[in-house]
């Protein structure tokens, strides 16, 4: 399949590249698309009791990760990407 982007998509797949560390377009386009597959399926199950309980805690994280922040309990950017990409590639193995 092919798929032709826009210029302003080229940049941003060039810009997150540089930026988030991957090792080329394709691995950001990967990567784009595990979370977007994600997000597809979080959206269909919007109303259900697990997806609900799911934004709760999710909304807790981020203002423990806040709180954490004002404190200036910080965590290195790489470490965070390691953190994610073992997340997607975790995925990756079991979605395969």
């Amino acid at each position: 399949m092919q798929i032709t982007l826009s210029s302003q998509q080229s940049k941003v797949l060039e810009s997150l590249s540089k930026q988030g560390g991957y090792t080329s377009l394709t691995d950001a386009i990967d990567t784009a698309l595990v979370l977007l597959a994600d997000e597809v399926t979080d959206s269909a199950s919007a109303e259900s009791p697990d997806y609900l309980a799911w934004v709760e805690q999710t909304r807790l994280k981020i203002e423990a990760g806040v709180r954490a922040a004002e404190r200036g309990d910080l965590l290195e950017v790489d470490d965070v990407l390691t953190q994610l990409r073992s997340k997607v590639e975790a995925a990756r193995s079991t979605s395969a």
